[in-house]
């Protein structure tokens, strides 16, 4: 019997627990939820232990083993269905009793929790680690594709020495596209840190314009043997700077566009005397400044022959064979590149199939007129600088920089020469009450520009340059991508004797024909578009024939400076939109009265020509009149009985004129100027030439200056009975000279009046016969510039008082073989030129030293008297004069002399 019964009991045991657990299932769902909520509690207990144990290996440098980061995955999945079964089970125990589910529901329930619960007790027991972290596995250094670089020696040199320095922690190589920053970066991480013994890992990240944190964590990441499953871009960036803090590192981030966020990546910046560093690398330096870097350097263009031997590398052995013919032209073509090792090596590959010189003649007239039709030019170098360009963050600064491109190659450019067309074109709005305030603005968008690594520094900071590829992109950007070549006509510098024939003009937007050799412009071109039309130094051009202009409607700047046309021609009233008119250095004598139908003009620019007569009205007409620049121009304005020219009520009629050059000859018109407080006002460069009832002019006290507030330069010429310019402070208003806290008190302000002529920064005296220059005490406080030219009778720069020279004589009785009185009329000046002077036999008398603190430069010519140089400019850096000149001055000591000779620059 106990065998029958074993045998029923093995039968029918499976389907009397199916039955047990099927009853149980039903009638216990309470029983199983809490089963499993307790199991869980477990799970999550031993979870959190294992947890612990990996945060603090990762705060070590390791990462979690495979093992472990799938258990917690495993964790977190059951974790997640054990709270959807509780939700569930709570849910069903609120419904009311004719909504409760049915048993199969139920059963259902019950079902998945016990599974659940299986589950969980399993991964209970895999939950026991023997480890729960290994050491990273990661890639110490690895070699970027390098090419053989040319002339990048030093900068490798300098950017190695910041690295091993301490004193930066972040480096930044910045420069224009094409320059060679990538390939910098690839030659020092092959040739510089690979293999370094002090850095653990080196990391390279090309960042590019579309970029994202995620990205830059990742392949961070991957380099250090991290993995980012399931982790948050915060969490990345906590292991990130966990690991990144326990080793040495070098992190190499290229292309940058915009600055990165070191703390949300997870980067820690290094500190002082640190061995990790970060360099940068970007176009733009402001993305360097923005990063708080140390260290800035500049990736300048090629010099001559390290660009000469890339270019010659790149066209292959053949040119070292090719006859002296093509020599020549092949350097000319080197040349175009502009030192721009992209440009170099494309236009270098894009001739090596090119044999005879007329090829590489014409790829020379190709690079000048329209450079992207050279092979590989569009693709592989216009359009990576494009990218510089549509960075960009406005239109105003994309229009400003096209309209450089307008300049010839290579060409300094003055900046107020760029501002002054893009105000005529309206690109620079003058929302601004002040024309220096529109100029600021102009100022501020070249200087993005520069930033931007689109335009360089020229001569000097009022002057820019820009590169040859970058106008060569601007000028195809500008021509629709090369679809529509006259769309922006420029031929400038370039041997015109013709300018091209009017048919090409038909769809121009602009032209710019400047520093050519044209003569005449005989034909009446129809271009309904044109806009902009730069004719300027073309020195030999005399005639534009009658009706030239009748056909430029949209026309608004016009440049004619620097020609001989005599006349303008009949019909330019025809320019309605007309903004700048620009006639500087022309022989033109009289203005037509048609000039006067331009009101829309806004600048003016008649200086440096012999203009004698202006038709009564033609000013008084230009109601929108800004900017009227008329100095060593027309000079016979009617005041009162004085005069017989353009009565002076004409310009005061200019309300909107923000700016004025002007030329008087008169007492009274140099009275009324004073008077007229808003051409006062307005007036920058004043020039007073062949006025005979001048005999005297203070500075800075005369009335006459205090209303001049942004008089920047004054010019004496030609007044024959000018006998004294006088420097006399005596009565000038100072302001009190108060803490910042004091200009504000109980609610009251303290407004100091402006000294007069505080904003004069130049002087020239030029063939005034009788003049002295008197000093009565005070000083010319911002006087930059002193020109003296041609002053026959002058006899010594600065004369005391007769007062000042019986006190200066007493002292020297008082105390005899002590120093002279010191006297400082020009604390800021930095120019001191003097030339042609004859009788010139001091700087000052014996009595007294003239002290110059801010003197830089010091030009001396025919001043034959003068045997002694004796004044102190401790600041002095060039002495400008004549060799034999200088070798035969008197001095007190060699001692003097010796220390005077270092600065002798003999050319004049």
């Amino acid at each position: 019997m106990e065998f029958v019964a074993s045998i029923v009991d093995t039968a029918f045991r499976p389907l009397k627990d199916y039955f047990a657990r099927t009853f149980g299932y039903v009638m216990s769902c309470a029983d199983y939820i809490d089963a499993l909520g307790h199991e869980v509690d477990e799970l999550k207990s031993k979870r959190d232990d294992v947890k612990r144990m990996v945060d603090a290996a990762e705060r070590q440098g390791m990462e979690a083993t495979s093992q472990v980061k799938w258990w917690l995955e495993c964790v977190a999945k059951l974790e997640d269905a054990a709270a959807r079964i509780h939700a569930e089970h709570q849910a069903r125990l609120q419904l009311p009793p004719d909504q409760a589910p049915g048993l199969r529901a139920t059963y259902r329930l019950s079902q998945r929790a016990d599974e659940t619960l299986a589950e969980a007790a399993g991964l209970k027991d895999k939950g026991d680690f023997h480890k729960v972290a290994d050491e990273l596995v990661q890639v110490r250094f690895e070699e970027m594709p390098s090419a053989p670089v040319v002339g990048m020696d030093e900068m490798l040199q300098e950017l190695n020495a910041c690295i091993r320095g301490g004193d930066a922690g972040v480096v930044g190589v910045y420069g224009m596209g094409g320059i060679g920053k990538t390939a910098l970066l690839h030659k020092f991480n092959n040739d510089f840190l690979i293999g370094s013994q002090d850095i653990n890992v080196v990391i390279y990240v090309e960042v590019g314009r579309e970029f994202s944190l995620d990205g830059i964590q990742k392949v961070i990441g991957d380099r250090l043997g991290l993995s980012w499953e399931n982790r948050t871009p915060k969490e990345r960036a906590g292991v990130l700077y966990r690991v990144l803090t326990k080793m040495n590192f070098v992190l190499l981030l290229d292309d940058l566009w915009e600055p990165l966020n070191f703390r949300m990546l997870g980067i820690p910046v290094p500190k002082h005397n640190s061995k990790s560093k970060i360099i940068v690398a970007t176009r733009m330096e402001d993305v360097c400044n923005r990063m708080d870097v140390r260290r800035k350097l500049k990736m300048e263009r090629l010099p001559p022959m390290a660009a000469w031997e890339l270019f010659r590398d790149k066209v292959g052995e053949h040119l070292e064979r090719a006859s002296p013919e093509i020599w020549g032209p092949a350097m000319g073509v080197a040349m175009k590149c502009g030192g721009l090792p992209l440009a170099l090596i494309t236009v270098g590959r894009a001739m090596a199939s090119k044999h005879t010189a007329k090829e590489w003649k014409h790829a020379i007239t190709v690079l000048n007129i329209a450079p992207w039709q050279l092979l590989g030019m569009e693709t592989d170098v216009l359009m990576p600088l494009k990218s510089s360009y549509d960075n960009l963050p406005s239109d105003k600064l994309r229009l400003c920089l096209l309209y450089c491109s307008l300049f010839p190659e290579d060409f300094i450019i003055s900046k107020d020469w760029v501002i002054g067309y893009c105000i005529g074109e309206g690109f620079i709005d003058d929302l601004y009450t002040e024309m220096d305030e529109i100029y600021n603005k102009g100022h501020d968008l070249l200087g993005d520009l520069k930033i931007a690594s689109l335009l360089e520094k020229g001569k000097d900071d009022e002057h820019i340059s820009m590169h040859p590829m970058v106008r060569a992109m601007a000028l195809w950007i500008a021509s629709e991508f090369g679809t529509k070549e006259t769309k922006w006509l420029v031929r400038a510098w370039v041997g015109l004797k013709e300018a091209p024939g009017a048919e090409k003009w038909s769809e121009a937007e602009r032209i710019c024909f400047m520093r050519n050799n044209i003569v005449e412009l005989y034909e009446t071109p129809n271009c309904p578009l044109l806009k902009t039309l730069m004719l300027q130094n073309n020195a030999g051009l005399k005639k534009l024939c009658d009706g030239f202009f009748q056909f430029m409607p949209s026309l608004r700047v016009l440049d004619l400076s620097h020609t001989s046309i005599t006349e303008l021609p009949s019909g330019i009233s025809a320019l309605v939109q007309l903004q700048y008119l620009d006639l500087y250095h022309t022989d033109i004598i009289s203005l037509p009265r048609e000039l006067g139908s331009l009101v829309t003009l806004r600048f003016l620019l008649l200086s440096h020509m012999p203009l004698v007569m202006i038709p009564g009205g033609v000013i008084d007409s230009l109601k929108m009149l800004q900017v009227l620049y008329m100095d060593f121009s027309y000079r016979d304005w009617k005041v009162g009985e004085s005069g017989n020219g353009v009565d002076f009520q004409e310009l005061e009629s200019l309300r909107r004129l923000k700016a004025i050059d002007i030329t008087v000859q008169s007492v009274e018109a140099l009275e009324r100027l004073a008077r007229s407080y808003r051409l006062a006002g307005t007036t920058r460069n004043l020039m007073i030439k062949a006025c005979g009832s001048l005999t005297k002019m203070e500075l800075p006290s005369s009335h006459l200056w205090k209303t001049m507030t942004n008089l920047k330069r004054v010019w004496i010429s030609n007044c024959s009975n000018l006998a004294e310019v006088i420097i006399d402070g005596s009565e000038e208003t100072d302001c009190p000279i108060l803490d910042p806290c004091d200009f504000m008190r109980k609610g009251e302000v303290i407004e100091c009046e402006q000294p007069a002529l505080d904003s004069l920064q130049g002087i020239i005296l030029q063939s005034l016969l009788k003049v002295k220059i008197v000093y009565r005490g005070g000083c010319v406080e911002n006087l930059s510039s002193l020109f003296i030219w041609y002053c026959l009778g002058l006899e010594e720069l600065i004369t005391l008082s007769d007062g000042d020279q019986e006190a200066a004589a007493d002292e020297d009785e008082q105390a005899a073989g002590t120093t002279s009185k010191v006297i400082t009329p020009f604390p800021k000046l930095k120019e001191l030129h003097l030339q042609g002077l004859p009788k010139l036999r001091a700087l000052s008398s014996s009595a007294c030293m003239l002290r110059f603190p801010s003197l830089k430069s010091l030009k001396i010519a025919d001043c034959p008297s003068l045997k002694k140089l004796r004044l102190a400019a401790a600041e002095l850096e060039k002495i400008q004069c004549a060799r034999d000149w200088f070798d035969g001055l008197e001095w007190d000591d060699d001692e003097v002399k010796a220390s005077y000779e270092p600065l002798l620059d003999g050319r004049m």
